[in-house]
This record gives structure tokens, sequence and C-alpha cells, in this order.
């Protein structure tokens, strides 16, 4: 598939690159020193120095020794020497493109799927389908383009990800005499069940950054309207966007969701769930690791169910966020770079790795994913379904395209949902604002 962009989006998409919100901590585990198999690209330059840009920084960078440990590792067994710099998103971002500009760029990155696709079209990364291949049998078929292809070629590939379900206190909902929602009516009706006024609301998500947006998005896009069609054509102003924002309001209308919600931080309302005055939370596995942080036990009381769907039979959506590896086309050693990538990969190092998030972040191999770690826990199965189904903004046909980075980043998805909420906009009006700000960045007015 064919992504055409003229210059005026390139140049708004590389100036204004999307915020990917960042993936849970990651507990201390072994080192594996397997080797990682054929790499992509057995040319090796001598004594090549590389520089990775990674944003392994959360949980106070709990994840940063097993990375240092993972390089030293290959540089023993290929005879380079790769340095590390672990880097906060808006930082990551502001030092690439100061680098860029000097010419003197990273070998290579890890950042999200907006950043990656930014890069990718301003031609910064290699070319990295050989890696693609090497791989392509072992990933899980997510989301088509969404990590990252840009004019049929190959930039990133997924490294690991992370999606969103429905997590419930199962105690909380039997007391309200409740089962776990599977559709948009259930959903309403139980958050209505489960709220007690101020010391108990029916339901939770989080209110800061994208993420209110990357709940609405995929809402629509299960509603039978996606973002983007199959051409590539924005459409935010149809029944389905209409549907999903008027499903929220009526949460938040209906006192279920709390009225200072448009106030709040993300952690605010995790720990609102982890003291049980939420009885449901939209969120991804990193809920499990800080519940596990916060008290082990109450891990126990936790369900997890899909993202409720419009009515019964249709497909569940939920957001598809993560990471991914890239190289960038400066390096002076482009075999290096690519075998660091697929070094990455060795089974054994990248099961540990993953399964010590505990569910912050999810496998994009087959193999892992269907590993007892996941399949034998009630709540990462459910996740690991999720990610069957979950998608980008741009929906499950089109896939991903720079300007769509550049919408999150203004919060353009977000505002609507936060809009409604505190009245500024009608439901109708907030749909034909976005879909007439989509358009204007797109250049499709």
């Amino acid at each position: 598939m064919t992504h055409q962009m003229n210059r005026r989006q390139l140049l708004q998409a590389m100036s204004a690159l999307a915020a990917i919100p960042a993936l849970g901590g990651l507990a201390a585990c072994s080192t594996s020193t397997a080797p990682a198999g054929a790499a992509a690209g057995s040319g090796a330059t001598a004594g090549a120095a590389l520089e990775f840009w990674t944003r392994e920084t959360q949980d106070n960078g709990a994840r940063q020794p097993r990375i240092i440990e993972r390089l030293a590792a290959f540089d023993a067994e290929r005879g380079t020497t790769v340095t590390p710099q672990f880097l906060v998103f808006q930082e990551s971002v502001q030092k690439t493109q100061a680098a860029l500009a000097a010419g003197n760029p990273p070998d290579v990155g890890q950042q999200g799927p907006d950043v990656t696709l930014g890069f990718a079209a301003a031609g910064n990364l290699l070319n990295i389908d050989d890696v693609f291949a090497g791989l392509e049998d072992r990933l899980l078929d997510l989301q088509k383009d969404a990590f990252v292809v840009y004019e049929d070629a190959t930039f990133g590939v997924p490294w690991y990800v992370e999606t969103r379900v429905l997590f419930y206190h199962k105690d909380l909902l039997e007391q309200a005499g409740v089962e776990p929602p599977t559709t948009w009516d259930e959903w309403l009706a139980v958050a209505k069940a489960t709220t007690r006024g101020d010391d108990q609301f029916g339901f939770l998500f989080g209110p800061e950054g994208p993420q209110p947006g990357q709940l609405f998005i995929p809402l629509a896009t299960a509603a039978g309207a996606p973002l983007l069609d199959a051409q590539g054509q924005i459409s935010a102003d149809t029944e389905g966007h209409r549907a999903a924002l008027q499903l929220l309001k009526d949460m938040y209308d209906a006192g279920a969701i709390p009225a200072a919600f448009p106030t709040y931080k993300n952690n605010d309302v995790t720990q609102l769930f982890a003291q049980k005055k939420s009885a449901m939370y939209w969120a991804n596995g990193e809920v499990l690791l800080a519940l596990n942080t916060i008290d082990p036990s109450l891990s126990e009381n936790i369900g997890a169910v899909l993202t409720p769907v419009p009515k019964a039979g249709d497909v569940s959506r939920s957001f598809l966020g993560g990471f991914e590896l890239f190289a960038f086309a400066g390096t002076q050693a482009p075999e290096d770079a690519k075998a660091l990538i697929n070094y990455l990969f060795d089974p054994t190092w990248y099961g540990e790795y993953v399964k010590a998030t505990k569910g912050a972040a999810l496998p994009v191999t087959k193999e892992l994913a269907a590993d007892p770690f996941f399949t034998d826990d009630p709540n990462l199965k459910v996740l690991i379904e999720q990610l069957q189904t979950a998608v980008r903004y741009g929906g499950p046909d089109y896939g991903n395209v720079p300007y769509l980075g550049e919408a999150e980043g203004k919060a353009l998805f977000s505002k609507a949902v936060l809009d409604v909420f505190t009245g500024a906009q009608t439901v109708d009006g907030a749909v034909t604002t976005l879909d007439g700000e989509l358009k204007a960045i797109a250049g499709q007015q």
C-alpha cells in the first residue's frame, strides 16, 4: 500500500510528532546471552561503534541494566561497541531531530509508530525489508501497516506492544448483581449499577494526553466508522463517532465517571481503581503491574473482558500501541545496526524481557504469545486476544499516515471527548469540529 503525502504535510508531521504513552516498568530478571540466530545481513563492520537511542526509561529505569547487558553480549559476539542513550519521549524527539539536522543521527532507535512514521516519511530511516522478511513468520498478525510501512517499504518492526481492555473488580460487580459487560448497553448499565455517589464510580479511563482519544476512536471504529476509509479519506463526522461519544457522555452524565475527571492525572485514576473507588477501568496491562506493586492481593480480585462492542456480534476494537525498532539511514554500519535489531528478538532473552513486565508490555511473536505465561493467566489471555483486533487511529483498512500523529500530538481526538464532558461542545459539534480539523491538517478540504 502506498501512502502519498505532500511537502506541507511532511513538514507538519516532523514538527509535531505524536506522543505515545509509555508502558509500565520492568522487574529485574536474569540475563540470557544465547545467540540471536542468523542476523539479517551478516557482514560486520570491523570495530564498529554504534549508538542505540532507546525509550526504555519506564519504572525509574528498572529495565536499563538488562538492556546494557544485552548490548554487551552483542558486542562480545560481533566485535562492536554499542552505546545506549536512555531518553524520555519529548527529549528523544528533540534530540533526534537535532541530530538529524546536524547530520549525525544515532544508528538504531526505538519509538512509537507515529514518530517512526514521521522519520520514515522524511527519508531518515534505513529500509529494513530484509529484517522484516527474517522475522515475518514469527510475528503476530498485527494491524496492517501499523509498524511501519511507508510507500511499500519497511522502516520499523514492532518490538513489543500494548492494548487496552476492560478491567474490573469482581467483588464490586458481584455486589451490584451484574455481570462483566460485553455490549455498550451492558457497559452503561454496569457503570450505573456500580456507582455509589462519590464513594465509588462505575468506570474510569486515562484522562491525560492521547488516552481519551485512544478510547473514543476505536469505539467509533467498532461502530462501523473508521477514521480513514480504504482510500485514506477522513470521515470523522459520522453516526458511529456520535454514538461512541454519546456512550461516554452518558456515563459521565450519570455520574459513573467523576465530575472532576477532566482535571485528573493518569496516576489518579490508577490509584482510584487500586483503592476500589472505581469498579471498571479501561487500561493496558500496566495496571496489573501497578496493582501488584501496590498490593499483590488485589490482583486476585481483578477480571478482564474485551472492550465492549456496540451490539452482540460486532468486532471488539481497542487501541494498538507500543514500540518498534528501526535503523537510521545515516548509519555507517548498516549491517551491524540491522543485526542489533535482530539480536533483541532472541527468543530466550526476548521472552524473559517481556514476561518480566507482567503484562505491561505484550509480545509480538507468535511463540511468546502462545506461552503458558500468557495463555494460563485469564487477564493476560484477554490482552493477547484483544491484540488481534486492536487498531491505530486510521482503522483496519488503511493503516497509518503521518498527519494522524500530528493530530494526536495536538490532542484533537482527546479534545473531542473532554469538550463534551465539560460542556464546551455538544456531541454533534465535537465530531463536526474534529472532522474539519483533521481535513485541514491532511489537506483534504
